[in-house]
């Protein structure tokens, strides 16, 4: 872990951050003691986002078949008709 203080930090921060970037990690020290750190982010996971079961939703939901005949055999009665 390198150290820098608080000057350094305030003055030099461009390359502060360099080292934050390339994983260091950086104690901030004021007065001899370390008041803070700096740190690299954690290694994003990619998260896999989980899809709802619609299908299973629906047949819960709607048990019993809402219509006897299905859309498709209405329309080609309609259009039988004329």
């Amino acid at each position: 872990m390198k150290t820098a203080t608080v000057r350094q930090i305030r003055n030099k921060f461009p390359a502060v951050l360099r080292l934050v970037k390339n994983g260091e990690t950086v104690a901030i020290t004021s007065r001899r003691k370390i008041v803070a750190a700096l740190t690299p982010p954690p290694k994003a996971v990619p998260h896999k986002r989980a899809w709802p079961d619609i299908e299973n939703r629906l047949k819960k939901l709607f048990a019993q078949p809402i219509m006897e005949v299905s859309g498709a055999q209405i329309l080609a009665e309609d259009r039988d008709r004329f």
